[in-house]
């Protein structure tokens, strides 16, 4: 028979992360509040983690790290080799691979020496470790740790009441990990305020809205030759060197990559501030992606730079769409790109584009552009202009 004290603090508990878990605003709010709730009914949890591998491009798992004296902090692990043999020597992989739970009375050397992490923890004055795993609905695990500095541990009662209150905490984590998961990949394959937008429920063909910003077009040059003279791996190398450069620049100068095509980037710069602003972070990326190619003996490319109105949105046929932009300026920004090859420039820029620039530019003239009626003088910076 269960006490009724055990079962109003398992149910207060189950009530909580059922009614305000998922209104938490991160999974570091989560854990921190599911610990105190823990230590309100007398669990003394001293330090929790909790974790999931996670679709990212450049992190393999996602960890929630808990302290009673310092707080939560979230860490993301690429798992070089090193800490992949790490990963494996730790009671998390077991958990990730197979769902088996480990507990360690840390004060026993026997049971702490089964990990690396056991030495470290009773180091630390910690006198058990629990780690147990979390089964999302899909049949994967995910994991939650808990460890307390209490000489008695966690005894059967505290056990219980974790174990009693672990699917209702797993069926709100799972909640985070696939929005998590959702917004990760909307802001990878589309981009950080596309995805956003896309995530908040613009999805139909036609949603979207006309905004002003500066367009940026550049391009690869002789990349048919390029891949006639490289094998597919070596390619494929070159080309994500050339897109890292260029999408560092551009999202540290607060520019945001809306698509690859082929081998050209078409990005945009919002107006934040004034046209003016945008023109500024817009050079100031340009130049950065041509000075951190300087070392790259292998490839060039062209950039096109210019301001205007374009629509910001959905575009596509029936269930196939693509956020992006569309406009004569951005037909514009990528005709002065072209034009980067003929006239032997790096940098190339609209007429409107400088005028809104601090900088000097000199013009090279005007040039017959396809698809646009009247021809258009273009612009390439001034050696110092930097």
């Amino acid at each position: 028979m269960v006490d009724p004290n055990e079962r109003s603090s398992r149910d207060t508990i189950i009530h909580w992360l059922m009614a305000e878990g998922p209104r938490q605003e991160t999974p570091s709010a989560l854990l921190h509040n599911y610990c105190l709730k823990l230590r309100e009914f007398g669990v003394q949890v001293d330090r929790s983690t909790m974790g999931a591998p996670i679709l990212h491009p450049v992190a393999k798992s996602s960890f929630v790290f808990w302290d009673l004296a310092e707080g939560t902090s979230q860490r993301w692990f690429a798992y070089t080799p090193d800490q992949l043999e790490l990963l494996k020597a730790s009671p998390i992989y077991r958990i990730y691979t197979r769902g088996e739970p480990s507990s360690l009375q840390l004060d026993r050397p026997e049971e702490r020496g089964r990990y690396p992490i056991g030495d470290d923890l009773w180091a630390e004055g910690y006198f058990q470790y629990e780690a147990m795993p979390l089964r999302f609905s899909d049949g994967t695990y995910k994991v939650l740790t808990l460890a307390t500095k209490s000489p008695d541990g966690f005894g059967s009662k505290d056990k219980a009441l974790i174990e009693a209150t672990l699917p209702a905490l797993t069926l709100v984590f799972e909640g985070f990990v696939s929005r998590n998961t959702a917004k990760t990949l909307m802001e990878t394959y589309v981009g950080k305020r596309a995805g956003l937008r896309v995530l908040d429920g613009e999805i139909a063909r036609g949603d979207g809205s006309p905004i002003d910003a500066v367009i940026w077009f550049s391009d690869l040059r002789g990349f048919t030759s390029l891949a006639q003279s490289r094998d597919e791996g070596a390619l494929l190398k070159l080309l994500n060197d050339y897109f890292e450069i260029q999408t560092d620049a551009i999202e540290t100068h607060s520019g945001e990559v809306l698509k690859f095509i082929g081998d050209a980037v078409l990005a945009i710069f919002p107006y934040k501030n004034s046209v003016g602003d945008a023109v500024a972070q817009a050079e100031a990326a340009a130049f950065q992606a041509l000075k951190d190619s300087g070392a790259q003996d292998d490839f060039s490319f062209g950039i096109g730079l210019h301001p205007g109105s374009v629509f910001y949105g959905n575009v596509g046929g029936g269930t196939r769409l693509d956020f992006t932009v569309i406009g004569t300026s951005v037909n514009l920004t990528s005709r002065i790109e072209g034009l980067c090859g003929e006239l032997d420039r790096p940098l190339l820029a609209s007429a409107d584009f400088v005028e809104q620039s601090a900088l000097k530019w000199n013009s090279l003239g005007h040039h017959r552009l396809k698809g646009v009626t009247n021809a258009v003088e273009v612009f390439s910076p001034e050696a110092n202009a930097k």
